[in-house]
């Protein structure tokens, strides 16, 4: 099962590509998934960036060992985050304690309810992410001034050159799509 050129591969593909020793598919499951892994790591964990960077390796390094046994290449995200989620375990465990700005039970399998909070925070953030990457370059800019930048309509519109007025339905119209993509995602 091979994309056409041009097309970006789904993760069943990846996952094929991958086990077949294609470097290429390793960087883009890498591009793919690398800011999630970083992610998880840092906000779902409360570690600091150099150990965020340390629990991002010790990952992909899981990944690189390990993709071979990944029964259903079409839960690959779930897998990286379960790898990633006890990576980030094994860490503060080496680390000898909770720390960080998120607590968590070291010797339990799952997360208490502030961590679990924590890590759906860095999967919806993700989700977000990839669906505003299938947008049209204009919602991308109208969402990103709004949402991530919190600007006000004036300064969105003198940055996008259009009418005040225009602002608001951009936002609406972008709004839709952005749930439509995200629907198709989840």
């Amino acid at each position: 099962m091979t994309a056409k050129a041009g097309a970006v591969p789904t993760d069943l593909e990846l996952v094929e590509r991958c086990r077949a020793h294609d470097e290429e598919a390793w960087e883009l499951l890498l591009r793919r998934y690398g800011s999630y892994i970083y992610a998880t790591a840092l906000r779902g964990f409360g570690l600091s960036q150099p150990e965020a960077e340390e629990v991002f390796q010790e990952t992909v390094l899981s990944l690189f060992k390990n993709l071979g046994a990944l029964d259903d290449p079409r839960s690959l995200k779930a897998w990286i985050g379960r790898i990633t989620a006890n990576a980030a375990r094994q860490h503060l465990r080496r680390r000898g304690g909770r720390g960080g700005r998120a607590e968590m039970p070291l010797d339990e399998d799952l997360p208490d309810e502030a961590q679990a909070a924590a890590l759906a925070r860095v999967e919806e953030a993700f989700m977000v992410r990839e669906a505003m990457a299938g947008l049209s370059e204009e919602c991308r800019q109208v969402l990103t001034l709004f949402f991530y930048e919190q600007r006000k309509y004036t300064d969105i519109a003198a940055a996008l050159g259009i009418a005040e007025g225009t602002v608001a339905s951009r936002i609406a119209r972008c709004l839709v799509r952005l749930r439509g993509a995200i629907s198709k995602e989840s």
